[in-house]
């Protein structure tokens, strides 16, 4: 692996030919072998030698391996430099017109992130792009290809596409580049355009190749052992595997321990790795890593793995009261108080959460918030209100330092504050206080409760007509008072003598689909297979992934805590009824309280939506790891639409995934499926 040149070289000079021309060579190698890199010093004009290699490869970046990792002071690489050869023989496009570069970007702690930066044509021939990144935002890994705006042809390197690793100050490939390459290998790169197949046996052999405990790669051995139980199945024999090298890797004198703490995510992760293994990870790391809180770490993980509700609460009980002051505890309580039916319940965990941090916004925001969906204790939610405000003033000061929230934290949090109080002052009785709260903020509207809210303050002051407008608003939105909203927008669409019921539903759909153009939302195409999987509805159906083969499925992850996938359970019922060829099944968070979810299907009047609960392990199949989250699968298994989150109209969003898959189909095809 040849380092940057900005790390290793301290001069842009000319290498003598000699050394250019083993550097080629070496170079070439690397490049047949399926390597990315770029020369330490990209000529800007092509010499005969270069010329020459040129038409080895398509694409070169320099720096080869950039440096975003490094301690103060230290070079660090703020710019990527992509040159595409189209007289390269290995070039798809030989005579471009324009290009553009599509690189995804993964980072340490974020989402991949997609770019697209235009090319620009040198005097020789040669196309180059440049990436340019803050270093608090820069990049770990890169994969990319190269089109032709004009003639949609795309150079994806055979279908490798093109990849750049980073590298630390030392010019060793990084740690967190491996890990976020392997990742390109599971399918989570696909929403993002890069159709590289799953392989786990790719990541596998990458990880293999690079770990080296203790000197490199020990914190990658959990991504290892998840790989292999991907690839090989959960099966006994398997599990019997991994388990074998879990003890092989504990047993070894390791002085650093990190490789013990990545042993520990994978084994907090599995309840089937025997407790005598956790607890022997637990009693090594607190030899040689005594900082790291390794119980407290293995509780988190239990809980977080454990699918059963009871068992999963008992858990998050048992981590607060061993650890009641750490990390842990702090999420423990806050899923506690989201989970809890009581008012009384949640007053007692929000007293914790003051106690061990009293500067945190957030316990107090739903403190405030539990007593206004109660409807009780007002004047008390205010008052939390205004000790929230004063925490967001810049000028508080603790005893230990300001909380120093990000600006758009602040604005976060101050628009929440906002609306929560005026929706308090509205409950008080007093509308024209809760329109001057709100007046500030309406054009940072985008919830359906804030419409909703807003509109309450202005039927509370008189103005119908503006009222109408914010319930049209809130009525299109996915919030807990859509109902409401349309109930209190029909009464004065008709007092007002603004129309029929029909012309208000016609109004209703237009708003609907102006928001939905406005969003400019255009479908993702995937093409990955589907999971097999059964599921068994609450009236007792047993659907399978098998049996469904012919037939294009709508799958829904939800959750009865979520506001947002509550909302759209209707419309799905709705969109089966109008769409009977389509079969729409809705699988619900497992841990759901059974009184919970039956209040909610008689609340909604669910009468013959697919409602069931969601397998231990499925969603993390899907590569779903949040609610709502939505799938359409096609008749031949693969999923084709990965939506999510909720949406002004769940309906819009799956009928331009439709049209989408109908589009890319062949036409005979769709022919066929007219017919």
């Amino acid at each position: 692996m040849v380092a940057s040149g900005r790390c290793l070289c301290s001069s842009k000079r000319r290498l003598p030919m000699i050394v250019e021309a083993l550097l080629v060579c070496f170079v070439a190698t690397l490049l047949l072998s399926g390597i990315t890199i770029a020369s330490n010093n990209p000529p800007d004009k092509t010499d005969s030698s270069q010329a020459k290699f040129a038409f080895q490869f398509a694409s070169l970046t320099d720096p080869a391996c950039p440096v975003t990792a490094a301690v103060p002071h230290a070079p660090v690489t703020n710019e990527i430099r992509v040159l595409y050869y189209p007289m390269a023989t290995r070039a798809l496009i030989k005579e471009p017109k324009t290009l553009v570069l599509h690189v995804v970007l993964g980072h340490e702690n974020m989402p991949f992130t997609p770019r697209t930066i235009p090319f620009t044509l040198r005097d020789d021939g040669v196309w180059v792009a440049s990436l340019n990144y803050e270093p608090f935002a820069a990049p770990k890994y890169a994969i990319y290809w190269v089109e032709e705006p004009r003639t949609k042809l795309a150079d994806t390197n055979g279908g490798n596409y093109f990849e750049v690793p980073f590298c630390d100050v030392h010019g060793q490939l990084s740690e967190t580049s491996v890990r976020l390459q392997t990742q390109s290998y599971t399918g989570v790169l696909e929403a993002h355009g890069i159709e590289r197949p799953v392989n786990y046996e790719k990541a596998i052999a990458i990880l293999e190749d690079y770990i080296r405990v203790p000197s490199r790669g020990a914190n990658l051995i959990a991504d290892l052992w998840k790989y292999k139980l991907e690839l090989h199945g959960d099966t006994p024999e398997n599990r019997s595997l991994l388990i074998a090298e879990i003890k092989k890797v504990i047993s070894a004198d390791i002085a650093d321990g990190f490789d013990l703490l990545s042993a520990l995510e994978f084994v907090g992760a599995h309840s089937w790795v025997p407790d005598e293994i956790a607890e022997r990870v637990v009693q090594q790391l607190e030899q040689k890593s005594p900082r790291v809180e390794a119980r407290e770490y293995l509780l988190e993980l239990r809980a977080e793995s454990e699918p059963d509700g009871d068992k999963h609460t008992a858990l998050l009980r048992e981590l607060i009261k061993e650890f009641p002051k750490g990390r842990g505890a702090r999420s423990a309580r806050m899923q506690l108080f989201t989970r809890a039916r009581g008012l009384a319940d949640r007053e007692t965990l929000y007293s914790e959460m003051r106690a061990t941090d009293p500067d945190d916004i957030l316990p107090i925001a739903e403190m405030a918030n539990a007593y206004l969906e109660a409807n009780r204790k007002l004047p008390q939610a205010l008052a939390l209100l205004d000790e929230a405000d004063h925490l967001l003033d810049p000028n508080f000061k603790t005893d230990q330092a300001s909380p120093g929230y990000p600006d758009q934290q602040v604005n976060f949090w101050r628009g929440r504050i906002a609306i929560t109080r005026a929706d308090i002052l509205i409950r008080l009785d007093k509308p024209a206080e809760a329109l001057a709260v709100l007046r500030g903020w309406k054009n940072d509207f985008n919830l359906g409760w804030s419409f909703y809210v807003y509109g309450r303050a202005l039927e509370g002051t008189g103005d119908k007509r503006g009222a109408v407008e914010a319930y049209l608003q809130s009525v299109v939105r996915v919030s807990r008072y859509q109902e409401d909203a349309n109930a209190r927008l029909e009464k004065l669409w008709l007092v007002q003598k603004l129309g029929t019921k029909a012309e208000l539903r016609q109004r209703v759909d237009g708003v609907s689909a102006q928001n939905f153009a406005d969003e400019n939302y255009r479908p993702q195409l995937l093409r990955h297979r589907a999971p097999e999987f059964e599921l068994t509805t609450l009236k007792g159906e047993k659907i399978s992934s098998s049996g469904l083969r012919g037939k294009k499925v709508i799958l829904n992850f939800w959750a009865v805590w979520c506001g947002p996938c509550r909302a759209e359970l209707k419309e799905l019922e709705q969109f089966q009824q109008d769409h009977p060829k389509l079969v729409v099944l809705t699988a619900v968070d497992r841990t759901a309280d059974c009184e919970d979810l039956r209040d909610l299907i008689h609340e909604q009047r669910l009468e013959s939506l697919r409602i069931a609960p969601t397998p231990p392990g499925l969603m993390e199949k899907f590569g779903a790891y949040g609610y709502p989250n939505t799938f359409v699968i096609d008749e031949k298994g693969f999923v084709r639409i990965g939506q999510l989150g909720g949406g002004p109209g769940i309906s819009h969003y799956l009928m331009a995934g439709l049209d989408a898959m109908r589009e890319a189909e062949p036409p005979e095809a769709v022919q066929s499926e007219r017919q």
